[in-house]
């Protein structure tokens, strides 16, 4: 019985509980971004910043290639035009939104333009920018995740067809792809001076957390590989227990680069994926704080307008924040008021402008 559940609860047409699992990594994020003013607070939160990126990769790869694998079902193939079309209508409206208003802010204030980042990220190669010019903070220094985001939007639809054309079974490729990138990162910690830059923005050093959304969509789909999660995720208090050891992880071992991303990126992307499946399941059929939590109308919401709230944060909330804090003479009602500012700017955008340009986009009614 808890296999079925399992499987309906991931091949929904919708799965529920990933709106609010992507509301936790953005707000993640802002927490991580805004606590940097609270020095007593900071390594406690701040790291929440990174583990809100790893959820992201994780909960993309996981998308995308249900969405993928769906159409083979279909059609025995992925209409690339299509997919790349749809990719642009949703990414791309919020995305020029966002440089255009920053530029212009920059401009006004007589403020430089750093134009080379920003030509970077137009081309969706922030990450790997940073990862050799090094990163600093400006307007466009956050978008280095997006550029690994959309490297694998190009890339991963392209080696699916390959790998389903040629009859390979795509979870030993992924699982190949998995262990190879570990062995990568591996290596340039123990054998370089690779920069943390690098290791961190690079595609080839972060691929594993979106492998492993892909091959958690690719082994839900099949009875045996069901059976067997099934089984893993009935384990008494599991969701409680990765939790913990996931705060433990980001928290605890941010200073060592072997810990870091020879270990800690290995276990944390092993735990997201608990945690990916559990929520699903848990939204779904579930009973509890953790159901309940994973069906809050406002999460949801907020999940909804992640991707905004990613981008604009930044221009929103540090100035925001200075002045309720002024106002109010409190650190966390300005966190918190600022974090309510850039969700209300993300519902303001995706109603009047992101969806209308989407839908004009893709040429599509929903």
């Amino acid at each position: 019985e808890f296999r079925r559940v399992l499987f309906r609860s991931i091949q929904a047409k919708h799965i529920q509980g990933l709106d609010a699992f992507r509301a936790l990594a953005v707000l993640f994020v802002l927490l991580g971004h805004g606590i940097e003013g609270a020095p007593a607070w900071a390594p406690w939160v701040a790291p929440l910043a990174s583990l809100g990126v790893k959820l992201f990769f994780v909960l993309s790869g996981l998308l995308i290639t249900r969405l993928l694998l769906d159409e083979i079902d279909r059609k025995q193939s992925i209409d690339l035009v299509r997919f790349y079309r749809r990719r642009f209508g949703r990414l791309m409206p919020a995305f020029y939104l966002y440089l255009a208003v920053a530029i212009g802010i920059l401009l006004v204030r007589g403020k430089p333009v750093p134009w080379d980042a920003v030509g970077s990220a137009m081309l969706y190669v922030t990450n790997y920018y940073q990862a050799f010019n090094g990163a600093p903070t400006h307007i466009v220094s956050h978008c280095w995740s997006l550029a690994v985001e959309e490297q694998f939007y190009v890339i991963w639809p392209l080696l699916l067809t390959w790998v389903m054309r040629h009859r390979w079974r795509p979870e030993r490729a992924l699982a190949i792809a998995i262990v190879s990138i570990w062995a990568w990162r591996l290596g340039l910690v123990l054998f370089t001076d690779t920069p943390e830059a690098y290791l961190y923005r690079a595609l080839d050093t972060r691929g594993d957390e979106l492998s492993m959304g892909c091959l958690l969509a690719v082994l839900t789909r099949q009875p045996a590989w069901q059976e067997r999660i099934a089984g893993w995720l009935r384990t008494p208090g599991l969701i409680p227990v990765a939790i913990g050891l996931l705060y433990a992880s980001t928290t605890l071992f941010g200073g060592d680069r072997l810990a870091r991303f020879g270990i800690a990126f290995i276990v944390d992307t092993l735990l997201i994926g608990v945690l990916l499946l559990s929520a699903s399941v848990a939204a779904t059929h579930g009973q509890g704080w953790i159901a309940r939590l994973l069906n809050q109308t406002t999460l949801v919401r907020i999940g909804h307008v992640s991707y905004f709230m990613y981008l604009f944060h930044g221009l929103i909330m540090h100035t925001s924040m200075r002045l309720i804090e002024r106002w109010t003479g409190s650190f966390a009602l300005g966190l918190v008021g600022a974090i309510a500012l850039v969700y209300l700017a993300a519902r303001v955008s995706f109603i009047t402008f992101e969806t209308p340009m989407r839908r004009w986009i893709t040429g599509s009614a929903h």
